[in-house]
């Protein structure tokens, strides 16, 4: 007789040494935990790029150095991305989505806090982007423009996260100009681009000045005053 016993094992069922199946609920324990921590870790790595992308480009990037900005090693990238411009896209796709929560969040507080109107709209433009992280983040759009410039296959994957980036600003817009009771001289639509351009715009100049972007914002509440008129 074996003076063997039993040692407890996560493997799956009909593994040698273990005839017991694994009840359901464990297997679907850690299947959860499993997906939440790939999440995770693909979450940290987008958050993580932009910086990374600033300073070194897209294609000057390494997978090392973007993968230890945000603390894994290289197996973590080629488990979650098929390339460097892949992980691009999806940073620009999380700016988007940041900004449509901070929006969905805020602005009614915003409104309602005593803010000037202009002040306000410029926090709306600036989005998420409202300190130093904001050059980063430029940084990524303009490195992205670029690629999509040359590339017919990255300007339709882009199209639909920068349409998504400009709805968010307009309806955002049409709410600040509802609060106000003013009415726009030129379809919203083209406000809530043309303040993002120019607001881009502005803060790419200062970026190629080796400035820090304070005072590109200053543009906003001027050309909101040229669009808008009291309903």
């Amino acid at each position: 007789m074996s003076n063997q016993t039993d040692t407890p094992r996560t493997s799956a069922a009909g593994s040698a040494g273990d005839p017991r199946p694994v009840p359901a609920e464990t297997a679907t324990q850690d299947g959860c935990r499993d997906r939440r921590s790939r999440s995770a870790t693909r979450l940290k790595l987008i958050r993580s790029a932009p910086a990374v992308f600033a300073q070194q480009g897209i294609d000057g990037a390494s997978v090392s150095d973007l993968c230890a900005a945000a603390g894994y090693t290289r197996g973590a990238f080629y488990s979650n991305f098929e390339s460097k411009q892949e992980l691009a896209i999806h940073a620009f796709d999380d700016l988007t989505t940041q900004l449509e929560e901070t929006l969905g969040s805020e602005l009614d507080h915003w409104l309602g806090s005593g803010l000037d109107v202009e002040q306000v709209v410029t926090r709306v433009i600036e989005g998420v982007t409202g300190q130093v992280a904001n050059l980063n983040q430029q940084a990524l759009r303009v490195e992205l423009s670029i690629a999509a410039f040359r590339s017919p296959q990255l300007r339709e994957r882009m199209a639909p996260i920068r349409e998504r980036l400009y709805q968010s600003i307009e309806h955002a817009l049409v709410r600040v100009a509802a609060s106000q009771h003013l009415a726009f001289t030129v379809p919203p639509g083209d406000v809530a681009r043309m303040l993002l351009t120019s607001y881009s715009g502005q803060l790419t100049d200062h970026m190629a000045m080796g400035n820090s972007g304070r005072g590109a914002q200053r543009i906003i509440p001027t050309m909101w005053l040229a669009f808008t008129r009291p309903a």
